[in-house]
């Protein structure tokens, strides 16, 4: 899935490949991931069945059910098999039409016409049209529904009507311009359920119901462990996939993880852990992609729970305070230290916010002077087991400028999750991939970052107007977002990471990441020549 773990970060090493960047992903909506499985690997599978795909998975693969809506961008992966999406990223990064043939927008960009895909069937054997889309739309204002947090009420992407033109022509109303509307319907966000699931969403937590060319097999399903799908000859993309079966692996130990890849159980086997590329390399092969920022969003803007985050000037000095060349060299060498949000690779990405908002311990004690903060400030922050390294070295660099970075020892996972709402900060690895402007409407301005709701215009202008224009006006309405998030202590960042997949190249031809999205497009994968 498009993670935001509490992870033990551990060294990177140099990239060996960056795949090319590419606009479009909708909001990779960074998950909480509860990761259980087992650690061994052992699965239903065999990476020498003739006509079986095994993948070995880092997490869960549906830790809550097969309610693909439940779930952030990254695990498309997994559900992109046994569902279909009104649109797909491609392995270049492009978004194209799947379950949708058409589709265009009124001279304003406020509605989206689709025309539907005829022939498409579901697990429960209802057929798509434009009723069953506007009732999965329809669950938009859903909480629980991660992947629709962009078009739910109130956000960047809002959907304020879907409407039935005809059994196969549906019409969207946006409550603002969207010139892309394909980038929010993507993936995830796009995919549609059948009419059983959605009647009973419920029904969902058992079994799947969807259009995808695969049906789980829950005889050879176990949860949190093995998940096993047949191909259905049925389907109307089947031509398009290679393997008569794919089984995922959950294997949760990064060393067992490698050994499933090396050893040949698994034809393919990600999110590599960085202390375990080399040993794959030396066996296997293994592809990357840049895209992932490690970083403490500002969950309190407002001092809910820390008055002094309500000031910019302590949210800046935070940016200030953090010496990201020191730690990429001490303990990421290959990673690339930044003071922005948006990826290198990304429209809208500018170097001199890495110059203007660097490494400068004076300036940070300027700006807590000036918050009234002369004393230094107190930040808490929660973990499930130890801080890593990363969190230790840049509590040892605040401390020089008088902010106490606290490390509160949960008990729980709930407690780790629960603490997004109390702590003003939290800490990890987001995809934000090649479309920047989807995660700040998905996710740092319309989800889980921003529990209070807090509200900037110096923000929200700018992605307003990156989200409804196209060519040099998006361009630089994206550059402007990019700096207000910087410029207005919403996100500290630390350095831009990369994510690692293994693969038995004897056994498959390379996988694609989905652009510079840290998701592989599993529908690409093929037996090796």
């Amino acid at each position: 899935m498009n993670r935001f773990t509490l992870p033990t970060r551990r060294p990177s090493r140099p990239v060996s490949a960056r795949l090319g960047a590419a606009t479009i992903a909708l909001a990779t909506a960074t998950t909480l991931a509860a990761c259980g499985g087992n650690s061994g690997g052992a699965g239903a599978g065999s990476a020498s069945a003739e006509g079986t795909l095994t993948f070995a998975y880092d997490a869960d693969a549906a830790p809550t059910g097969y309610d693909p809506l439940q779930y952030s961008q990254g695990q498309f992966t997994f559900f992109s098999a046994l569902y279909d999406a009104l649109f797909v990223t491609t392995a270049d990064g492009t978004v194209e039409p799947s379950l949708v043939t058409e589709f265009s927008n009124n001279p304003e960009n406020t509605q989206t016409t689709l025309t539907l895909r005829e022939g498409v069937t579901f697990t429960d054997g209802s057929a798509l049209d434009a009723e069953l889309v506007k009732a999965n739309l329809d669950r938009r204002s859903d909480p629980e529904l991660e992947a629709y947090g962009a078009l739910a009420p109130g956000q960047a992407s809002e959907i304020t009507d879907v409407t039935v033109q005809d059994p196969r022509t549906v019409v969207i109303t946006w409550a603002q311009p969207q010139a892309a509307p394909e980038n929010n319907l993507v993936d995830t966000a796009g995919v549609i359920v059948g009419r059983d699931g959605i009647a009973d969403p419920s029904t969902l937590e058992t079994a799947p119901d969807g259009s995808g060319a695969y049906t789980l097999d829950t005889g050879a399903t176990t949860r949190a462990s093995t998940y096993t799908l047949d191909k259905n000859p049925d389907a109307w993309n089947a031509d398009q996939w290679g393997y008569d079966t794919i089984v995922f692996d959950v294997i949760t130990d990064p060393q067992a993880l490698a050994n499933a890849v090396v050893s040949g159980q698994a034809d393919v086997a990600t999110v590599l852990d960085p202390t375990t590329i080399d040993l794959v390399e030396e066996r296997q092969s293994t592809v990357s992609v840049g895209g992932t920022i490690v970083g403490f969003p500002i969950i309190d803007k407002t001092g809910a729970s820390n008055p002094a985050f309500a000031s910019e000037q302590v949210r800046l000095a935070m940016i200030h305070a953090t010496d990201r060349e020191a730690l990429v060299d001490d303990l990421h060498d290959g990673s690339r230290p930044t003071s922005q949000l948006f990826p290198e690779e990304a429209p809208g990405f500018d170097p001199a916010l890495d110059e203007e908002f660097g490494y400068d311990p004076d300036r940070a004690r300027e700006l807590l002077a000036e918050a009234g903060y002369a004393d230094g400030v107190d930040v808490n922050l929660t973990y499930l087991g130890q801080p890593d390294e990363d969190a230790i070295a840049i509590q040892s660099q605040w401390a020089e400028v008088g902010i106490r970075l606290n490390f509160t020892a949960a008990t729980s996972t709930d407690q780790v999750f629960a603490a997004v709402r109390t702590d003003p900060v939290i800490f990890g690895p987001f995809t934000v991939g090649a479309n920047p402007a989807g995660f700040v409407a998905g996710v740092l301005y319309g989800g889980f970052m921003n529990m209070q709701e807090a509200t900037e215009p110096e923000i929200e202008a700018p992605l307003g107007a990156a989200l409804g224009a196209t060519g040099d006006a998006q361009e630089q309405a994206l550059t402007d977002l990019n700096r207000a998030i910087t410029a207005n202590g919403w996100f500290v960042p630390v350095y831009e990471d990369f994510v690692y997949a293994g693969y038995n190249a004897e056994s498959v031809a390379a996988p694609s990441f989905a652009g510079t999205n840290a998701y592989l497009v599993l529908s690409e994968i093929q037996p090796a020549s």
